[in-house]
């Protein structure tokens, strides 16, 4: 409490600050104070890594680049939400101070943005986390720990794995969608960034269906994903994907994932069924338009590539959650299908789907899981079980542990003359987060 009271005053005292010093000099000396309620949040963690991966050799061992066995990580973010209500209109503002810049895993965490709130619903004003990724449920939704932190510490670029290749095989780790997860900040002057495009995001209210079920719709429009807010409009602030070859008289690939005029939604519907048992199904997808393609140099200087076109983004994901008493269980099915692939380059198969499923635990300040998550991206697959546990010690400190078992089985999506190989790995994580 002494730190929220801390930093609730530091970030007051800015405020007053700034306002002061922003006012004009030949304007009375008065201050104008602003009357907004300040929110704060944050978190900070520390994680501990634990890897034993086959069919690795040489550094392929080192977790981090000199260190076998296990590796550290932290990540930490504060956010700053100010509004106000009149006449039964909230409006205001969300602030993401991260001190990194990159996203994070949570959608509370990320995405600066104005808003308004009504009786009429929600209107979010330059927010880059759509409300596929908002409102989508999946296994990650429920479990305890981490649920896919595992692939943190996984080495998928392996000689094993890639065989000689110059393509390093493509596996999906997690329930993804592109607009919040693949097509975000990639430039070299801002490595600091990583959030996906702006784009102008309602949510309706949650309408009441009777006495115990109520529905939810969101939408987002996206102009152009290439628009991060990272640098100039004009800028291809999402970057374009270099993929080398060097083999059959090609060089290299450039793929440009950008895509236009992309919507992004939702559908929620929630059901009482007696107390203590409930259930939440959700539906939300992504359509867009691809505007960048994918070109073939035939050489490093190849002043003229071969240009091909790739496919049109279309994904979706279909999850439910059902609470029981202290039980939960909540499942997944979603698709990538062939959004933004060509033929000419994922040649041993352009689909990805995913499947996963948690069953949790929670007593009082105890939580307990057991996840499952399949996953095949242009035909390499990924298998994990994930066992995590996290204990409310203190008020906003959680500890956890979580030990995951995992085997990726696939081949450089460019090279199907290849065979499939196969190497399986445990991942033990030790960690505890605090939360502001």
């Amino acid at each position: 409490m002494k730190i929220k009271k801390i930093i609730a005053t530091v970030g007051l005292v800015s405020l007053l600050v700034s306002s002061a010093m922003a006012e004009d000099v030949s304007a009375n000396k008065t201050p104008v104070v602003s009357d907004l309620e300040l929110k704060l949040s944050g978190y900070a963690s520390f994680q501990a890594g634990i890897r034993n991966q086959s069919k690795l050799t040489g550094d392929e061992k080192n977790v981090s680049s000199n260190r076998k066995g296990f590796a550290f990580y932290n990540d930490a973010a504060l956010t700053a939400d100010a509004s106000k209500e009149v006449n039964d209109v909230t409006y205001g503002g969300k602030i993401v101070l991260v001190p990194t810049a990159k996203r994070k895993g949570s959608p509370d965490y990320n995405g600066s943005h104005i808003y308004l709130v009504s009786e009429f619903g929600k209107i979010e004003a330059g927010s880059p986390i759509s409300p596929s990724g908002q409102m989508m449920i999946d296994g990650s939704t429920i479990a305890a720990a981490t649920f896919d932190d595992w692939a943190r510490y996984v080495d998928f670029s392996t000689e094993h794995l890639m065989q000689g290749s110059k393509v390093q095989p493509s596996f999906s780790t997690f329930a993804e969608f592109f607009l919040d997860s693949k097509l975000t900040t990639t430039l070299d002057s801002r490595t600091y960034s990583s959030e996906p495009a702006r784009s102008v995001a309602y949510y309706t209210p949650k309408f009441e269906l009777g006495s115990s079920t109520k529905l939810q719709v969101g939408v987002s429009y996206t102009p152009d994903s290439s628009n991060t807010g990272a640098d100039n409009p004009t800028t291809n602030s999402s970057g374009v994907d270099t993929r080398k070859v060097e083999t059959g008289g090609i060089d290299k690939f450039t793929i440009d994932r950008s895509v236009k005029d992309a919507l992004s939604g939702g559908v929620s519907l929630e059901q009482n069924f007696a107390d203590g048992v409930d259930a939440k199904l959700a539906v939300t997808g992504e359509y867009g338009k691809s505007a960048g393609s994918a070109k073939k140099f035939a050489t490093p200087n190849d002043t003229n590539p071969t240009i091909f076109k790739l496919s049109n983004l279309r994904t979706f994901n279909i999850g439910a959650i059902l609470n029981v008493g202290n039980f939960s269980y909540a499942g997944s099915f979603g698709s990538l299908g062939k959004s933004l692939t060509t033929a000419e380059f994922h040649k041993a198969g352009r689909k990805t789907d995913y499947y996963s499923g948690t069953v949790a635990y929670k007593q009082g300040p105890f939580a307990a899981s057991v996840s499952y998550f399949k996953s095949d991206q242009f035909k390499n697959t990924v298998d994990a079980v994930s066992v995590g546990t996290n204990y409310l010690l203190a008020p906003g400190f959680k500890p956890y542990a979580e030990i995951s078992s995992f085997i990726l089985k696939g081949r450089p999506e460019f090279r199907p003359d290849l065979s499939k190989k196969k190497t399986r790995g445990t991942v033990a994580l030790i960690g505890a987060k605090l939360s502001l």
